[in-house]
């Protein structure tokens, strides 16, 4: 597959970050009242080794030539796919989405951390403005709900914290992977490996479930849950990522409660508020600062 443009990228991670957005609330429609968190991730993890495997199998069909790459791919499984999901739902069963969002956008500055640390990459004085300004326009989006922790579960927001510390690991791990192997191979392997664990850790949960008793407009939930949020999205990250790098890919969580706070406005009916267009415009510039023209043609 030939790598995108930059442009396209972008539009490849907000996509990303549309889908996710929603899914703070879509989640939440299903999970815990009909679904729990364990058997939830038992059919996220299935069914996305389900559809990368047949999306592999009838196009790339391309081998790992590096069996120490399997070592990568497995714990970029463990990471990205397994102990992350299983820790944000249930984290998310536990507290509340606000908190939730809040921990969450801490991810972009251990992506910088890491991808400094680990890839090398060139931490300069306009990534660090570009994080800090999207990572206000974030916090500013989620203060309209009113930020309080007493209202969740301390429990639940340690899982959250810890879920978006393995995302960051994630994407720092997949990085120098897909400079070798095609996204489709990529993500067909981090979700077979999860697998096993995954089924481990919530066999008895999915056996405990009332699969016959969960309405059809709850299936549509767990539909968008599984095809969107694990599926497309994953694959759009793992398509951007072959262009950028992971600082910049990681900056796209910061749109994801913006598009809560925009889907609320064009979809709930609710006031569209000044502090909005700034925290948008905060985001927006942030992401100008980040993804900007450098000296180095490696870099994004």
């Amino acid at each position: 597959m030939k790598k995108v443009s930059k442009i396209q990228a972008h539009l490849f991670l907000l996509a990303a970050s549309v889908i996710y957005g929603c899914n703070f609330i879509i989640s939440k429609i299903a999970m815990p009242e009909f679904i729990g968190p364990k058997a939830f991730i038992f059919l996220r993890i299935l069914g996305g080794a389900f559809l990368f495997y047949l999306l592999h199998a009838f196009t790339v069909k391309e081998k790992v030539t590096d069996k120490k790459d399997y070592i990568r791919l497995f714990f970029a499984g463990m990471f990205g796919a397994c102990f992350n999901q299983l820790l944000f739902f249930e984290g998310l069963a536990k507290t509340s989405s606000i908190n939730a969002s809040v921990i969450v956008v801490s991810s972009p500055v251990i992506v910088l951390i890491c991808s400094a640390i680990f890839l090398k990459e060139k931490v300069n004085i306009k990534k660090i403005i570009g994080i800090a300004l999207g990572l206000s326009g974030a916090l500013l989006m989620i203060g309209l709900n009113g930020i309080a922790f007493h209202s969740g579960s301390v429990e639940g927001d340690i899982m959250v914290l810890i879920n978006a510390c393995f995302y960051s690991i994630y994407l720092v791990i997949t990085k120098p992977l897909l400079a070798k192997y095609h996204p489709f191979t990529l993500m067909k392997w981090v979700f077979l490996f999860a697998i096993p664990i995954v089924a481990l850790i919530t066999w008895k949960d999915v056996e405990q479930t009332n699969w016959v008793a969960i309405p059809s407009h709850i299936w549509l939930s767990i539909s968008y849950v599984v095809v969107g949020n694990t599926f497309l999205a994953y694959l759009f990250y793992a398509v951007a990522m072959q262009t950028v790098n992971a600082s910049t890919a990681s900056f796209y969580i910061y749109f994801q409660p913006m598009i809560a706070g925009f889907i609320a406005v064009f979809f709930l009916n609710e006031e569209l508020k000044a502090v909005q267009i700034i925290a948008a415009a905060f985001i927006f510039l942030g992401v100008y600062l980040i993804s900007g023209k450098k000296k180095q043609t490696n870099r994004s």
